[in-house]
């Protein structure tokens, strides 16, 4: 009974939902000018089902969007020239390290199922100790050994999130001329994000043929 119990709570672990496929998703029309074609999708971690970030983001007003890019220029583009604007507003953009810290799974819900579940497991130990079925073993708790399955599972995906959102980091990505580039920003505002568009910054430095490889 008490395997039966653990087992159905570990099949009900909340998982997190890959964000990788962004890139096969259909981004609506947006912005087209001869420098960018943009478009994106807001709510990427309630449309992924990764629910319990998707909740703190809505509590803080982060919005987290995955956008498509596509350089119509003739140079290279470095994600670090890239401003977002929400209409005529600069929006803040968050990191991703930093945001990938923030909606991770702090706990599995299901560690609280453990615990009675646990406490069943005890008594009746207890009650095979007190009575001639005592063979003088030591038992492990099967209940925790399962709970320490879980948090190792979190851990693992929380990992995957950060990985991630770390490779879909504009900061880190080049746009080259005509090649679509997919990535995932963290746009703090209180407003929804209607008219979302990119802007490319004229700036001095110069992207070198190592940061192209």
């Amino acid at each position: 009974m008490i395997i039966l119990l653990v087992v159905v709570c570990c099949s009900c672990a909340v998982k997190h939902r890959t964000l990788t496929r962004v890139q096969d998703w259909s981004y609506p029309v947006g912005q087209m000018d001869d420098q960018l074609s943009f478009s994106y999708v807001d709510n990427i971690l309630e449309k992924t089902n990764n629910k319990q970030g998707a909740r703190w983001a809505k509590r803080k007003n982060i919005h987290v969007v995955s956008i498509r890019l596509i350089n119509n220029s003739k140079h290279p583009i470095h994600g670090t020239q890239l401003s977002f604007f929400n209409g005529d507003e600069q929006v803040e953009l968050v990191h991703n390290e930093w945001l990938a810290k923030k909606v991770r799974q702090r706990f599995s819900p299901l560690m609280v199922l453990f615990f009675p579940i646990a406490l069943i497991e005890q008594a009746i130990y207890e009650r095979a100790a007190d009575n001639e079925y005592d063979d003088g073993v030591e038992h492990e708790s099967i209940t925790m050994s399962f709970a320490e399955q879980v948090d190792d599972f979190r851990i693992k995906e929380n990992s995957t999130l950060k990985d991630e959102l770390m490779n879909f980091q504009l900061a880190n990505q080049i746009l080259m001329p005509g090649k679509p580039v997919y990535g995932i920003i963290g746009v703090r505002s209180k407003s929804e994000l209607k008219t979302l568009r990119a802007v490319c910054r004229n700036s001095n430095f110069e992207i070198l043929s190592n940061q192209l490889q």
